[in-house]
């Protein structure tokens, strides 16, 4: 049997960057916090950099600001610090899983899909973070906190109480409750005392995020009518020029690190002047009428700018403007199309509208939201519909019911 090999060239076309140009995407990329703590390195070591930050900024870095402890880091160490053994990617899913009040209320059957784990591996693995404290954390609601709580301190009577006689206690039917149970109404009134000893979120006294400083790298102003964009500076970065001709090589590799630097800075500030004039101008119907976000993608920006979509997509990472006193991320005023050419922005607002205003009794299926956003001129695909919920993260028909009769 005869092999015939036949060599075929190609052409191929490959970009090679240089480390000068790697090292000025790197800064391009940075935010500017990130630019912030780089320039004062830099200028901590080599002599021919200066650095003085505005005003605000260095009050922000001098200022040692105590916050509640992070109620994640905690989780997290006891954790790490207990002698039980758990599964880690199980245990992570719960922890980054809890909401802000500590309540972990993904059903258990969803998680188990997520993670593709036996039902009673992911409990096993609930129960441990439910010993950890605050006492109560990971439970469904406040009302499984306490009983969390309650059986934690081995509070029997009151927890077979808060679960047999809901409806009594909303009430306030105390003498249904000692003729139910065969007690006293004392004996009711120190149980009641037992359970008002709980607290229904006891993750309150935590914050569930690390508090993250957001430096905006421009000002969108209104004045007359008019967008005005202002650079937010970070402050003075200087240039030393040496004295007299450097020779030590040591010198010289500060220098010429001195002058990339000033040199990568003044580009990025100048690129994402040019993006960010870009972006506004196409929104502008957003900042001068609170028009819905027009349609915008990164291949659109890169060809009105003359510019990559990768150069584009680093201006845009991690940059933020102020506006109206508020910060926002660039990557907020991008929207896509659908394929019926429908703004992605306008069907997320109007989903999350129509589902805020739905029956409890009956809520909107997927195909039935799709019929509605018709009415409205908006047309979507039931896929696209249940691609935009997951995003958002709203619960299902099926789950939102479930949801709805649970607070009720």
């Amino acid at each position: 049997m005869k092999t015939n090999l036949k060599l075929q060239p190609t052409l191929k076309q490959t970009l090679h960057l240089s480390t000068s140009m790697k090292n000025h995407l790197e800064i391009l990329n940075m935010s500017s916090e990130k630019i912030i703590d780089h320039i004062r390195q830099l200028a901590d070591r080599n002599p021919f950099i200066e650095f003085n930050p505005n005003e605000d900024i260095h009050e922000l870095l001098m200022n040692n600001i105590s916050t509640a402890p992070v109620l994640k880091d905690e989780l997290y160490f006891q954790l790490h610090t207990c002698n039980r053994k758990y599964d880690s990617a199980i245990t992570s899913y719960i922890i980054e899983s809890l909401d802000e009040n500590g309540f972990f209320n993904i059903p258990i059957e969803q998680a188990c899909n997520d993670l593709h784990v036996p039902e009673d591996k992911f409990i096993q693995n609930l129960n441990l973070i439910q010993t950890f404290e605050p006492c109560g954390v990971a439970a469904k609601n406040s009302i499984d906190s306490l009983y969390i709580q309650l059986s934690r301190n081995n509070q029997t009577p009151a927890l077979k109480l808060l679960k047999n006689y809901q409806n009594e206690l909303l009430n306030n039917d105390l003498s249904s409750i000692c003729k139910q149970m065969n007690l006293s109404f004392d004996q009711v009134e120190n149980i009641l005392l037992e359970i008002r000893k709980c607290n229904p979120y006891p993750c309150n006294m935590y914050t569930t995020q690390k508090t993250q400083w957001i430096l905006p790298d421009v000002e969108i102003k209104i004045e007359d009518g008019d967008i005005i964009i202002e650079p937010k500076e970070i402050g003075d970065v200087k240039y030393i020029k040496p004295q007299e001709k450097i020779i030590d090589p040591e010198l010289k590799q500060y220098l010429n690190q001195a002058k990339f630097t000033i040199d990568s800075l003044n580009k990025r500030n100048k690129t994402l002047l040019v993006v960010a004039n870009e972006i506004i101008n196409k929104q502008k119907g957003y900042f001068l009428y609170s028009d819905e976000l027009k349609p915008l993608t990164l291949k659109e920006l890169a060809k009105s700018t003359s510019l990559s979509e990768s150069t584009i997509s680093r201006t845009v990472n991690s940059k933020y403007y102020l506006y109206q006193n508020q910060v926002y991320p660039f990557r907020s005023l991008f929207t896509s199309k659908t394929k019926e050419g429908t703004s992605r922005d306008s069907i997320q607002k109007a989903l999350l509208y129509l589902i805020e205003n739905e029956d409890p009794n009956a809520p909107l299926l997927d195909e039935e939201i799709v019929e509605q956003l018709k009415d409205l001129e908006l047309f979507v695909s039931r896929r696209t519909i249940s691609k935009y919920r997951k995003e958002m993260r709203i619960l299902n028909s099926k789950q939102r019911k479930k949801a709805y009769n649970s607070h009720t």
